[in-house]
């Protein structure tokens, strides 16, 4: 009787997608110096909702640790205005981000006019005033009125 060997050893499992592609943006966001997904998405809670609607992340620069001290995080503003404040929240900021990142990771923040403005934060319905209602009202007024001249098209 003769036993079965296999010809070849057997596969291993393919690996998970999520190790595979973190891997490949943290590869990425190394080489374009792009900043870290998680500091993105809690910059709100970082920086506080007032100059987080003012300002948003951009990258860190510089070497983590050594002589120099820590990293430098570049902070995009639309214009001089949020410049200043984001200025005079500099060394509350970086103690808040030194806090989230770990000790030192941030010495120096950088701020960048960008002549755009930030993207505004989504608002949710319930926060509509009175002047809302009556544009929306209004609005409501006008589509129906578009609606009967096209014929109900």
């Amino acid at each position: 009787m003769t036993t079965y060997r296999p010809t070849r050893p057997a596969r291993s499992s393919a690996p998970a997608i999520a190790r595979v592609s973190a891997g490949v943006f943290r590869d990425l966001a190394k080489r374009t110096k792009f900043m870290d997904p998680a500091l993105a998405e809690r910059w709100p809670q970082l920086a506080g909702e007032k100059l987080a609607a003012l300002c948003r992340p951009g990258r860190l620069t510089g070497r983590a640790s050594g002589k120099g001290g820590g990293r430098t995080l570049e902070l995009y503003v639309p214009h001089g205005a949020a410049a200043a404040a984001a200025e005079m929240e500099r060394d509350g900021l970086i103690a808040r981000l030194n806090a989230y990142l770990g000790p030192g990771s941030v010495s120096r923040i950088a701020i960048i006019q960008t002549g755009k403005a930030p993207k505004a934060p989504m608002r949710p319905a319930a926060d509509k005033g009175a002047a809302d209602g009556e544009l929306g009202a209004a609005l409501a007024s006008f589509r129906a009125a578009v609606h009967r001249r096209n014929g109900g098209k």
